[in-house]
C-alpha cells in the first residue's frame, strides 16, 4: 500500500505538471501570435483566429480532460489539433515563426508544438495506464491504512446492519405466523359449562358419536 501511494503521488504530480504546461505553452502562444498577428498587416486575420483561438483553445482543454478525466482519447485530440496546425502551418509569417522558429530551429513554431503536443499525449497514455492499474489495488485513492481500515469497519458495519434487519424481519414474521395458529386453535374458545339443558339438547349427539367411531 505504501508503494502504491508513492506511485499515486507521482501520477499525480506528471498530471497537474501536464495541466499547467499545456496552459503555459500553448496559451502563451496564441496570444503571443494573436498580438504580433495584430500589429503586422500582411497576416491573415482569420487563419490567425482560426490557429489561436479555435485549435490552440481546443488543444488546451483536451490536453487538461486528457489529464482530469483520465481519458487517452482527449489526449489523442490535442496531437490532431495542433497536426492540423501544422499542416496548414497558417502562423507560417508569425512572429513567432519567422525569429524562434525559423532562425534558430529551422522548423515553424507550430511544428515545434506539434513534436511537443506528441511528447504530451506518450506522458498522459503511460501515466492514464497506471492509474486504471492502481484503480483495482486496495486502498484507492489514498493508499492510507487508517483510511483503509475505517473504511473496511463501516462496509462491515453496514453489512451487520442488514442481517440485523433480516432477523428482525424473520422474527416479526414468524411471530404473526404463530399469532395465526394460536387465535384459530381451539385453546382460544371459551369452554361452554355443562348445563342440564345443555346435556338434554346434545343427549342424542352421542350415538352418533359412537357409530361414527
Amino acid at each position: 500500500m505504501a508503494k502504491n501511494g508513492a506511485e499515486m503521488r507521482r501520477i499525480t504530480k506528471t498530471y497537474n505538471r501536464l495541466s499547467i504546461l499545456y496552459v503555459a505553452v500553448y496559451l502563451s502562444y496564441a496570444f503571443i501570435c494573436l498580438v504580433s498577428g495584430i500589429m503586422i498587416p500582411s497576416v491573415n486575420v482569420i487563419l490567425l483566429l482560426l490557429d489561436t483561438i479555435i485549435l490552440k483553445c481546443g488543444l488546451v482543454a483536451c490536453g487538461v480532460l486528457s489529464c482530469y478525466k483520465h481519458k487517452n482519447s482527449f489526449a489523442f485530440y490535442a496531437v490532431i489539433l495542433q497536426l492540423i496546425s501544422a499542416i496548414f502551418n497558417v502562423m507560417e509569417g508569425s512572429f513567432l515563426d519567422m525569429f524562434f522558429g525559423g532562425l534558430i530551429t529551422g522548423l515553424s513554431f507550430n511544428r515545434l508544438l506539434f513534436i511537443l503536443s506528441v511528447i504530451f499525449c506518450v506522458l498522459t497514455v503511460y501515466a492514464n495506464k497506471r492509474y486504471e492499474y492502481l484503480e483495482t489495488q486496495a486502498g484507492f485513492p489514498h493508499f492510507n491504512e487508517r483510511c483503509f481500515n475505517q473504511e473496511f469497519d463501516k462496509k462491515q458495519r453496514e453489512i451487520k446492519d442488514e442481517f440485523q434487519q433480516n432477523y428482525e424481519r424473520i422474527i416479526k414474521t414468524s411471530s404473526n405466523e404463530m399469532t395465526d395458529i394460536d387465535m384459530n386453535s381451539r385453546d382460544t374458545f371459551p369452554v361452554h359449562k355443562r348445563t342440564p339443558e345443555y346435556d338434554y339438547e346434545h343427549a342424542h349427539d352421542e350415538p352418533e358419536r359412537m357409530d361414527t367411531i
